[in-house]
């Protein structure tokens, strides 16, 4: 079996490669098998690709296990990897710390590139509010706490209290109008999460 090679590049959100000193990537199979545990020379082949750096090892980040490099200015990873499809993602000491998600699929003797993007903390913060309030419903969690934390989100994320409630009534409407299986739980999560935003008195510009 030859091994395909998987570029990894680190981007910001102007899709400019972006150094970091420290990177921490995660490669697992689409089935969720990490590479550094099936295929454990990743490391020495990594340590053989980049003799300057002066961390290349396992390690392990929130509960994901990782392949941490450390040491010089990162932009740019190759990964020796036996063919198959993979999911990666890194944390690295910059911006969100995390970067989102790419798939690749990697053929014998092949090549594939991925591009990891690394958000900002206001990014992330916009993308979490509204699964964060369909949580909170399911987990049947109290609405005054919630409210708080909504609150707090939306001071994080700058997000404007008026923006946000058009954002979440239109979609509620738009779901009540579709014919889409099981829209009735992410209506009533929407409308809930509504209401706690309009129940915030202070808007955060």
């Amino acid at each position: 079996m030859s091994y395909g090679k998987l570029n990894i590049w680190l981007r910001d959100l102007d899709c400019a490669p972006k150094n970091v000193w420290k990177a921490e990537l995660v490669v697992k199979t689409c089935g969720g098998d990490y590479l550094v545990d099936f295929n454990p020379d990743v490391i020495d082949r990594l340590r053989e690709a980049f003799p300057n750096y002066d961390v290349v090892g396992k390690g392990n980040r929130n509960g994901e296990t990782t392949i941490i490099i450390k040491g010089k200015l990162i932009k740019h990873i190759e990964v020796k990897v036996p063919p198959g499809c993979y999911i990666v993602r890194a944390w690295v000491c910059w911006g969100n710390l995390w970067t989102d998600r790419a798939m690749a699929i990697v053929g014998c003797g092949g090549e594939a590139c991925v591009n990891l993007i690394v958000p900002q903390r206001e990014n992330c913060i916009r993308d979490v509010i509204i699964p964060v309030g369909i949580a909170a419903r399911e987990l049947r969690l109290d609405p005054d706490k919630m409210r708080i934390a909504t609150e707090v989100l939306m001071t994080l994320g700058r997000m404007r209290k008026e923006s946000l409630l058009k954002e979440l009534t239109d979609t509620a409407k738009e779901l009540e109008e579709s014919d889409v299986k099981d829209a009735a739980k992410y209506v009533e999560a929407f409308k809930s999460t509504a209401e706690l935003v309009r129940r915030i008195r202070i808007e955060k510009e």
